[in-house]
């Protein structure tokens, strides 16, 4: 039972890694407005620009800081140790979102990238004034509010996303917490820290 709790933990812990939910986030966008975006090469092209500047070069610098023996593990649990990371993944997010937000490429990926920004660095002070808020339970608190505020907007049926949605968040939450990486308290302040960032996205975009 226990190797069980250990798999199920993992699998989802690296499936929703908090770097990769933009680009689930726009694949959300693309996927459920599919004349809205009918070009496929920039699409894709689209989805290499939100992977790189929002997984990619936040991951290399983890990578890097392990590297250089400035924290101890690649998945962060020391939460002094979070701080350099937390400063890296904003830098880049808020690129990425000034770099969509001037192109007006889509304001509903643009939304999407304000309130990752927004979550992340709340998330970072937070984490540097009193504890260590689960960045999982923050991304997933986050993908149920995308899926909530875009959900008028679908083309298709996204009633069954929005029903996955939060059985995930529900499996990533309690992941967090099988495996040992944060308290209830933490894993909860995360849902709510998420969920609020990106409504505050949605008001400031007026989605």
């Amino acid at each position: 039972m226990e190797v069980v709790k250990k798999i199920f933990g993992h699998f989802f812990s690296i499936v929703f890694l908090p770097l990769l939910l933009p680009v689930y986030g726009a694949m959300f966008v693309l996927f459920t407005n599919p004349y809205a975006h009918p070009d496929m090469s920039m699409n894709i092209f689209m989805l290499i620009r939100i992977f790189l500047l929002t997984f990619f070069f936040p991951a290399f610098t983890i990578i890097l800081l392990r590297a250089l023996k400035f924290i101890n593990t690649l998945d962060v649990r020391d939460r002094q140790e979070r701080i350099i990371p937390y400063v890296a993944a904003g830098f880049f997010y808020i690129w990425a979102y000034v770099v969509f937000y001037k192109e007006h490429f889509d304001a509903h990926i643009a939304f999407i990238l304000l309130g990752s920004t927004i979550a992340v660095f709340v998330d970072f002070l937070i984490n540097i004034l009193s504890l260590k808020v689960s960045m999982h339970t923050t991304g997933a608190g986050g993908m149920i509010a995308v899926v909530l505020v875009l959900l008028p907007y679908a083309s298709i049926d996204a009633g069954p996303i929005l029903l996955g949605t939060i059985i995930c968040a529900g499996c990533i939450g309690t992941a967090r917490l099988v495996l040992g990486a944060h308290t209830e308290r933490e894993a909860y302040l995360g849902y709510l820290i998420g969920f609020g960032s990106f409504m505050v996205a949605a008001n400031m975009y007026h989605v």
